[in-house]
């Protein structure tokens, strides 16, 4: 199948799609919760697990040529028995057979000495037994359709109830002890079977069941860290809301995402004799040392800079020493509540280099930056620009790319360096335009 008439299916699957959910409008104005919202019905549906990111990427067409396993599994979801199914029906269409025009109007006839089997005449059916089996094809067609209600109808009428289930949270992010309201609109014939999970970063969690379809409920995380709020239906998460809870000063975060693991440590665990800091990979749990850890050295100030006025840098190495993980990648980003600017580098592998500010991100599988030619192993300060709108991103001085972009980040609070593996930072400086310096640090000497 070419790829200019796979783009066109695309398109039909969308509008399809559109069309099947047109509640919640065009597919190119749906936001991650209504992506993660389809996430669970193809895995409740199909038992297959497709991401809310690459379905956002499908259905905004920001992917050249989606795999054929998400458009087979998107077909299913739509009543086709998969991907091919689903063109061949569209093909029928376009393409209706046309009629032979050979024998169309030409009679068979059979040779004289030939005659067609006669099928011997049937026994005539009694009233009575034509009465019981219509009476027992209604009867099969009533279980059918109860059937076909309890399955698929009322199956279907409950996913549409919870795609208008409104849910969200305001100040989501701060220091701790940091209380949360969560707001929620939810159909009334739902609420019996909905419950809200608090998840502190620790791990600790805490059920609430609500009384009232509308309304707001207040919690409190205490611990450092990421948390989450969880809202569930018949004990299945179908929505998630992140919460960022911060203590001031610096700290060192440890994860594993693919094994859910996550911890927080004091900094002075990670000073390093020779004047810098790089966690030990003794002190990070066993099981989250293999292949996919990250460690983040975090440090959080309410209010730090005008998130669209300031410059930073920090010296940075991610070398054998720091158990860095091929492709040993260095990011450094400055956040607000709304927004962030950063970048991220590694060796050989510009697919997965990134630069971010604000609303835009460009990304290394949609430019070819292999050409910064990045050696992890070795020092290097990473530095980012932003006046007015308008990012610049160094590498030891030199400017590497530009962003511009329109949406303000607002006031920073938060500076983070992140490493695939343990990595190492030196120092840290930020400061305003006019050269002011509004906060430093030399990790030559511990903090008070």
């Amino acid at each position: 199948m070419d790829e200019i008439k796979d783009r066109r299916y695309i398109k039909e699957i969308i509008r399809e799609y559109n069309a099947r959910f047109a509640s919640w409008g065009p597919s190119d104005s749906w936001d991650l919760d209504q992506f993660k919202t389809l996430e669970n019905m193809i895995f409740e549906l199909t038992n297959t697990m497709v991401s809310a990111n690459t379905l956002k990427r499908f259905f905004q067409q920001r992917t050249g040529n989606p795999q054929l396993a998400t458009r087979d599994v998107l077909c299913r979801l739509l009543g086709y028995t998969g991907y091919i199914d689903f063109v061949m029906k569209k093909t029928q269409k376009e393409e209706p057979q046309a009629a032979s025009t050979d024998t169309a109007d030409k009679p068979i006839l059979l040779p004289e000495t030939v005659q067609a089997p006669q099928e011997p005449p049937s026994a005539p059916v009694k009233p009575k037994s034509r009465r019981l089996i219509y009476f027992l094809i209604a009867l099969l067609l009533l279980i059918g359709a109860g059937l076909l209600y309890t399955l698929k109808i009322s199956d279907s009428y409950t996913k549409y109830q919870l795609s208008k289930i409104a849910f969200a949270a305001s100040d989501t992010k701060g220091m701790n002890p940091l209380t949360v309201t969560f707001s929620y609109d939810i159909p009334s014939g739902l609420l019996d079977d909905i419950q809200l999970i608090f998840e502190e970063p620790n791990g600790d969690t805490l059920s609430k069941k609500l009384s009232r379809p509308v309304g707001q409920v207040n919690a409190t995380y205490i611990f450092e860290g990421d948390g989450f709020c969880h809202l569930q239906y018949k004990g299945k998460t179908f929505k998630t809301i992140g919460i960022e809870i911060r203590k001031p000063g610096w700290s060192v975060f440890t994860r594993n995402e693919r094994k859910g693991i996550f911890r927080t440590a004091p900094i002075r665990q990670a000073y390093h004799k020779d004047g810098y800091v790089s966690m030990p990979l003794d002190s990070v749990v066993p099981e989250a040392r293999l292949n996919h850890l990250f460690v983040s050295y975090v440090f959080y100030k309410e209010q730090l800079v005008n998130g669209d006025n300031f410059m930073l840098e920090a010296r940075v190495r991610n070398s054998a020493l720091e158990n860095a993980i091929p492709r040993s990648d260095v990011m450094l980003y400055i956040l607000s509540d709304s927004g962030r600017h950063g970048f991220a580098l590694n060796e050989a592998g510009y697919a997965y280099i990134k630069f971010i500010s604000g609303e835009k991100t460009i990304m290394g599988d949609e430019y070819n930056l292999s050409g910064l030619n990045f050696n992890a192993s070795e020092w290097h300060v990473m530095g980012i620009r932003v006046e007015n709108k308008k990012s610049a991103f160094y590498l030891d001085g030199k400017r590497i790319w530009n962003i511009d972009y329109n949406k303000p980040i607002g006031e920073a609070n938060e500076i983070i360096l992140r490493f695939k593996g343990c990595g190492a930072v030196d120092y840290v400086k930020l400061s305003k335009l006019d050269g002011q310096v509004v906060y430093q640090q030399d990790f030559n000497e511990p903090l008070p």
